[in-house]
C-alpha cells in the first residue's frame, strides 16, 4: 500500500510534491475544510494556501518512503566508493615501488595536505600555528568532540567523521535532487557526483562532505519553504567555508521566487536570512578577540599565495597562458593548469545550460546556480599567485550541485552515461594513488 502510495506521488510533478509537504507544516488540511467562498475571499498573498483536491492532501508516509529511498541509494553508492577507495588504497603503494606497507601505514597515507591542517587545530587550537586561521573552524571543531568519544587518534577521527559526513551528503544530494527533477536523475546526480575525478575529498579527512551536506540540506529547506532550518544549515555551513554565506544570496533569491518577486508578498520570515552567514561572523568575532583582527583568516590567506583579487576573465586568461606556454605538456603544472581550466569553463557553461528548461533544470532552479556562480567566482576573483592560479577548482566544483544535475540529465544518454563513468571512475583512481602518494591534486 505504502509503495502505491509512493508511486502515485512520484507520478506528479516537482510543484505538487512541493505544495503537499508545504501543507503538512503550514495546516493546509485546515484550509482544505473551508468552503469555497471562504476561499475566494482569501488575500492575495496567501495564495500558496489555496485548498487542494483530497488526493493531493499531505501524506506522511509517502516522505517516509521518499526519504527511505534517498537512505538506500545514498547507501549503497557510499558502500560502493568504501570498496574502491579501499581497493585503491591497498595498492597505491606500487607506483613508488617501496615496501608494502601494513594496515594502519595504508590508511595514514590518506593524512595529507590540507587534513595536517584540520588535525593541528583539533588538537591544539589556532594559537599553536596562527597560519591555521585561514581554515575554518566548525570541522575540527566537531573532530576535536569526536576524538574524546572514538578510539585512535585525532586523525582516525577526523577520517571517520568525514566518512560518515559523506553518507549524509549523498543521501541529502539524492533527496534534493529527486524533489527538484525527479527520481531518476536523483540516482543519477548522486552518483555522478561522487564518481567525479575529485569525488574522494568527500571521504578523505577534509571539510568538503560535511560542507556539501550542509549545503544541500540548506538548499533543500529553501525549497520546502523550512526558511528557519534553511538559514541555521547555512549559518553551520559559513562556519564550514566561507564560501557557506553565497547561500544567503540563494535564500533571498529562492524566497522572492516563490513569492513571485512581489515585495508586497514579503513576510517577517525573511528576516531568518540573517542566520545565514552566522558562523561566518562568529568565527570573526572570535579572529578579532583572539588575533586581534576580525579578517584575520583573510589575511592568513596569504601563506597560501591569495594576495589580491582580479577580474576573472583575467584569471582566466592567465591560467590558459600558463597552460600553453609551460613545457613539458604533460607536466605537474601544465596538467593542473589544463585540468583545472577546463573545469573552471566546463563548470560556468554548464551553469548556465542549467537555467534552460529543456536542456538543463529551468529558471525554477535558478537559486542552485546562483550559490554555485558565487563558489566558482571566489577562486577566479582572489586566485593563488603561483604557477597554478586555480589550483583547487576541480574540488570547488563538487560543491556545484546543479552542474551534476545537468551532467545527469544529459546521462539519459546511454553512450554519454558510459563515457562519464568510465573517464570519471578512471581518472578518480588515479588521482587517489597521487594523493596517497603525497602529491597535490586538488
Amino acid at each position: 500500500m505504502l509503495r502505491a502510495g509512493y508511486e502515485r506521488v512520484r507520478g506528479r510533478g516537482v510543484g505538487q510534491t512541493w505544495r503537499r509537504d508545504v501543507g503538512m507544516l503550514t495546516g493546509m488540511s485546515e484550509v482544505t475544510a473551508r468552503s469555497e467562498p471562504e476561499a475566494a475571499n482569501m488575500p492575495p498573498e496567501v495564495e500558496d494556501e489555496q485548498p487542494v483536491e483530497e488526493d493531493e492532501r499531505p501524506v506522511e508516509p509517502d516522505r517516509r518512503a521518499a526519504w527511505r529511498e534517498s537512505m538506500r541509494v545514498g547507501l549503497w553508492t557510499w558502500l560502493a566508493g568504501l570498496v574502491m577507495y579501499a581497493l585503491v588504497t591497498s595498492v597505491a603503494w606500487l607506483p613508488g615501488a617501496g615496501q608494502a606497507p601494513n594496515l594502519p601505514q595504508a590508511y595514514q597515507a590518506w593524512n595529507r595536505w590540507d587534513t595536517v591542517w584540520y588535525v593541528i587545530i583539533a588538537d591544539s587550537g589556532y594559537r599553536y600555528d596562527s597560519r591555521s586561521a585561514a581554515f575554518f573552524p566548525l570541522y575540527p571543531l566537531l573532530v576535536r568532540f569526536a576524538n574524546r568519544v572514538l578510539p585512535g587518534g585525532t586523525f582516525e577521527a577526523a577520517l571517520l567523521l568525514s566518512i560518515l559526513f559523506c553518507l549524509v551528503a549523498l543521501v541529502l544530494v539524492h533527496r534534493l535532487t529527486t524533489e527538484l527533477i525527479g527520481p531518476e536523475l536523483g540516482r543519477r546526480t548522486t552518483f555522478y557526483l561522487f564518481a567525479f575525478p575529485t569525488g574522494f575529498y568527500l571521504a578523505a579527512a577534509y571539510n568538503e562532505s560535511l560542507f556539501i551536506a550542509l549545503a544541500a540540506g540548506s538548499l533543500y529547506c529553501m525549497r520546502r519553504r523550512h526558511w528557519w532550518l534553511a538559514a541555521v544549515l547555512a549559518g553551520f555551513a559559513s562556519a564550514t567555508r566561507m564560501a557557506g554565506a553565497l547561500l544567503a544570496l540563494a535564500f533571498l533569491y529562492e524566497y522572492l521566487r516563490q513569492r513571485g518577486f512581489a515585495l508586497r508578498r514579503i513576510r517577517w520570515d525573511v528576516l531568518w536570512v540573517a542566520l545565514t552567514p552566522g558562523g561566518l561572523l562568529l568565527y570573526a568575532l572570535y579572529c578579532a578577540r583572539t588575533f586581534g583582527d576580525p579578517l584575520y583568516f583573510e589575511k592568513m590567506q596569504a601563506n597560501w599565495f591569495h594576495t589580491g583579487f582580479q577580474a576573472p576573465w583575467t584569471t582566466l586568461g592567465q591560467v590558459f597562458e600558463l597552460a600553453t606556454r609551460t613545457h613539458p605538456v604533460l607536466g605537474a603544472d601544465s596538467m593542473r593548469n589544463i585540468i583545472n581550466l577546463t573545469t573552471a569553463v566546463g563548470v560556468l557553461i554548464l551553469l548556465v545550460v542549467a537555467l534552460d528548461r529543456h536542456w538543463g533544470l529551468g529558471r525554477e532552479q535558478a537559486y542552485l546556480v546562483v550559490f554555485s556562480a558565487g563558489i566558482v567566482l571566489m577562486p577566479l576573483l582572489n586566485p593563488i599567485r603561483t604557477y597554478y592560479p586555480l589550483s583547487s577548482m576541480w574540488r570547488f566544483a563538487l560543491e556545484c550541485l546543479p552542474v551534476f544535475m545537468v551532467l545527469a540529465k544529459m546521462g539519459r544518454n546511454a553512450r554519454f552515461d558510459r563515457v562519464y563513468t568510465m573517464v570519471a571512475l578512471a581518472v578518480q583512481g588515479v588521482m587517489i594513488v597521487t594523493f596517497l602518494q603525497n602529491q597535490f591534486v586538488a
